[in-house]
């Protein structure tokens, strides 16, 4: 939620700067497509960012899912054999 809120106070201020810039209308709507852009690059990054988490996470998590799931295994082995079941 502050994501959100951070990014519509940045939108709002920009809009707001680009309307009152003393430039054309043909520069000002070119300026507005730039900062778009690089608004709309900066989300992809985001993006990659948090899908390359994820990933991370995910692959962490297996991993100790597996781990813990081998443990169990072992014990449990170790345990039929103390009592021969």
């Amino acid at each position: 939620m502050r994501l959100r809120t951070f990014v519509n106070g940045v939108l709002v201020g920009i809009l707001l700067g680009v309307l009152f810039a003393p430039d054309s209308g043909e520069e000002t709507r070119r300026k507005i497509s730039r900062r778009a852009q690089g608004i709309k690059d900066n989300y992809d990054d985001l993006a990659d960012n948090v899908s390359n988490a994820y990933g991370k996470v995910k692959n962490k998590a297996g991993d100790i899912v597996n781990k813990a799931k081998q443990k169990f295994s072992d014990i449990k082995g170790e345990t039929e054999s103390m009592y021969d079941v």
